[in-house]
């Protein structure tokens, strides 16, 4: 019998091997999102565009993942499915 378990699945990560396994591409994603925006608020007419419905979307997601401590992918897609 392999570590596997009885059904050949592998048992479910811990919360330090799912950090391990996600930090840098979290961390990646995180920086890549704000460049983007820094861009878009540099260009001309940046301004505006930081007015947009869609921006203010994304900027309103955005506090989602410092204020909520649960269903954040949920919260997500609910805020821009509006």
């Amino acid at each position: 019998m392999d570590n596997k378990g009885t059904l050949g699945l592998t048992p479910p990560k811990n919360a330090r091997e799912l950090l391990n396994m996600y930090y840098l591409e979290a961390r990646s994603h995180l920086l890549e999102t704000a460049a983007i925006l820094d861009r878009i608020e540099r260009a001309p007419g940046g301004a505006e565009a930081m007015e947009d419905p869609r921006m203010k979307s994304l900027l309103d997601i955005c506090e989602i993942l410092t204020k909520e401590k649960a269903n954040r992918a949920e919260q997500f897609l609910m805020a821009l499915s509006v």
